[in-house]
């Protein structure tokens, strides 16, 4: 099989080309519309160019990080998931970084009109593969301790929302205020929680698996999976100058997973449904997105 082929297949089985596209675009749109709705302002028209950009990006960037999580759980993955790709051997490290290389040429070339955006992204690559070099190095810093892994990985997550805040700057003329930044990037992370927790969310983790469960008790690791989202649209309703409307629009998926939530605890279920909570957070994505452009 050729390298091409390798790499096809990595990506159709642990990164899906369609649903991978619908969330780098709600991403990329959501996470400016956010910024555009916490200063009061709305996405022009004349940003088109630089959404798409910002789409690009994302889509390119987190592939990379797709990549380099899978080599850095490959021992972890060849007992729990033997499937996976790189687990299995079905790729090979060279074909992974045959295809990172592409990934970094998208990277580069979609930003060379926003220079700042590209130093960013930079950074976080440069730190996400100080990350792995660790890994092989330092076992206790592959992953099996999530609290640990989590928060070595946050720099990583939070350089991107950082990266969708010099887009907002670029595509509005000018950088925006401390506060519209600093809460926009509070408020991804706090969205980004819901999924991150909730794939992990396990009444009784199977012998080895790694859950937050094993670390932070069932109850805390529930109460961030139902939590953070209605966090932030709270922090949202507060403080985003937006009609009441708007502020319901951005809640109703948050409030739709703590419901959810709520008769999953009642109904004493083992394993909550991951897929409920990353379509809470694509739900949101999608009303910043709107909120951000017609208001």
């Amino acid at each position: 099989m050729i390298t091409a082929e390798r790499m096809s297949r990595f990506v159709a089985d642990r990164y899906p080309p369609v649903s991978a596209s619908a969330y780098a675009v709600a991403f990329g749109i959501g996470g400016i519309g956010l910024f555009a709705a916490l200063g009061g302002e709305r996405i022009p028209a004349g940003a088109i160019p630089m959404l798409g950009v910002v789409a690009v990006t994302v889509f390119a960037d987190l592939l990379i990080l797709r990549v380099l999580d899978d080599v850095r759980d490959s021992d972890y993955d060849r007992i729990a998931n033997p499937h996976r790709c790189v687990a299995s051997g079905a790729v090979t490290h060279r074909d992974l970084s045959t295809l990172c290389a592409l990934c970094v040429t998208v990277l580069v070339v979609a930003n060379l009109c926003l220079l700042e955006g590209l130093f960013v992204l930079v950074v976080q690559l440069l730190y996400a593969g100080a990350l792995l070099a660790a890994a092989q190095r330092f076992p206790v810093t592959r992953g099996d301790n999530l609290v640990v892994n989590l928060a070595l990985g946050i720099p990583v997550q939070l350089l991107l929302y950082i990266y969708l805040l010099v887009a907002f700057a670029d595509i509005r003329g000018q950088s925006p205020t401390v506060v519209v930044g600093g809460l926009g990037v509070l408020i991804i992370t706090l969205c980004a929680g819901q999924v991150e927790f909730g794939k992990k969310l396990v009444r009784q983790p199977e012998p080895g698996e790694r859950s937050y469960v094993k670390s932070i008790g069932y109850h805390a690791t529930a109460l961030m999976t139902f939590g953070t989202g209605p966090l932030a649209a709270a922090l949202f309703a507060i403080a985003a100058p937006v009609s009441p409307l708007a502020k319901v629009v951005v809640a109703l998926p948050a409030v739709g997973v703590a419901g959810m939530g709520i008769k999953y605890i009642g109904n004493n279920d083992n394993r909550w449904p991951a897929a409920v909570s990353a379509l809470g957070l694509m739900g949101t994505l999608v009303a910043f997105a709107v909120v951000g452009t017609v208001g």
